[in-house]
């Protein structure tokens, strides 16, 4: 043949020699502060309230009247008037305190919960870019020493196209591999706010087994879209609450009076009076009768809201189902390929090819299904809130190590 013996060793071997990098762990990643304005937001949100007090005031009103005798300049009454405020209005106004605090805990809750099922979608997307690649270098390498086997025989020209094609196509796959892989280290990068590499060697990546048992135990999550739906809800019922309760906001006053042209005596210079609102009439009634409205529309769309939550919780376990079961058989598979290529040689090269590709084919497709695996595993946690409950679990790992915001 006229190609030289050694032609694709430099290349399958091009990417091996890397500069050493500081390197991150997983947990590193996910603790990582968060770089997001709705977050920081609610942050100080949460730091306003702590500090600020929304409690209604006893009284509504306070006024001073002073009024004279004729067109005389002096005066002759001193009146004090305080307008007594709703008590209805008061309780309201702390229902409602107390609730906004715990909706931006929700809010907190939900958005943290978000933002780490994107960074382990990030972090499985890199694992799997990594292994594949890996995985493809191994293969690429396997094609190699067939293919120097295949120059010093005389094997037929088929053989030998076939072969150098394989070893093309890998090594051009690897290409848009690191390429992807490249953009997603970027990502790291710029939240981390370093040049670290993420560690993948001694990384204790979570099996299909350990994945089961965390997800089918929990079969009565609220999904953190409930949950918002409903505390929003009940905000919105406790505004409406806390309005139909200003409306009636003047249910009267206490008046203090003293004649300042008295005797002096205290008993008859010094007086009160006290008014009642009578309810008749209500000018925000209109507006009132429309937020009614819709509210009624909002509980229904909770209703909405939760039958929705119920069915992507059941596709998604279905769907998780389907891929371990997927795993597992082409696990089976893989182990028996195995067993038979154990004694296959160069003796045979047609067969040992054709071996080959099919035991490179099913380990592509039990990495793609175990990545299948995994983010369905992570969507099912992510949608029970699981990634945000303290304490904070690292979810991919096999043994889920903790970790903790610093």
């Amino acid at each position: 043949m006229w190609l030289t013996k050694n032609r694709f060793i430099p290349v399958v071997f091009m990417f091996a020699v890397l500069p050493a990098m500081a390197q991150f762990t997983v947990e590193d990643y996910l603790s990582a502060p968060f770089q997001n304005a709705e977050i920081e937001g609610l942050v100080s949100q949460t730091e306003y309230m702590d500090t600020e007090s929304f409690r209604s005031p006893l009284f509504r009103e306070m006024e001073v009247r002073i009024s004279s005798d004729g067109l005389s300049l002096a005066p002759e009454d001193l009146k004090l008037r305080l307008g007594i405020l709703n008590p209805m209005e008061q309780k309201a106004n702390r229902e409602l305190e107390s609730s906004q605090k715990e909706l931006l805990q929700v809010k907190y809750s939900y958005e943290t919960n978000k933002l780490l099922a994107e960074r382990y979608k990030q972090l499985i997307q890199h694992y799997f870019y990594h292994t594949y690649n890996r995985m493809l270098k191994n293969d690429a390498e396997k094609l190699s020493l067939a293919y120097e086997q295949i120059e010093m025989t005389t094997a037929n020209f088929k053989e030998w196209v076939e072969t150098e094609e394989r070893i093309l196509k890998k090594e051009l796959k690897r290409q848009d591999v690191i390429a992807s892989m490249q953009i997603l280290e970027y990502v790291f990068q710029d939240i981390l706010n370093n040049n670290e590499a993420i560690s993948w060697n001694d990384a204790d990546f979570i099996t299909v087994n350990k994945m089961q048992e965390v997800v089918w135990p929990d079969t009565t999550a609220i999904s953190t879209e409930v949950a918002l739906a409903t505390k929003l809800l009940e905000m919105d019922q406790l505004e409406y609450k806390l309005e139909k309760a200003e409306s009636r906001s003047n249910i009267g006053y206490i008046q203090a009076e003293y004649d300042l042209d008295g005797n002096g005596e205290i008993n008859k210079d010094f007086g009160f009076q006290i008014g009642v609102s009578i309810p008749l009439f209500n000018k925000d009634r209109p507006k009132l009768q429309r937020e009614k409205l819709e509210l009624i529309e909002q509980e229904y769309e909770l209703i909405e809201t939760t039958r929705e939550s119920s069915f992507d919780e059941f596709t998604l376990k279905t769907v998780f189902k389907a891929n371990t079961l997927k795993y597992q058989q082409l696990t089976h598979r893989i182990s028996q390929i195995e067993k038979l290529g154990k004694n296959l040689t160069y003796d045979d090269m047609e067969e040992y090819l054709a071996l080959e590709n099919y035991y490179s084919t099913l380990k592509s497709w039990q990495l793609e299904t175990y990545l299948d695996c995994l983010e369905s595993y992570i969507e099912i946690l992510a949608l029970a809130g699981k990634l945000a409950e303290p304490p904070y679990l690292n979810y991919i790992s096999e043994n889920l190590d903790a970790f903790s915001f610093e």
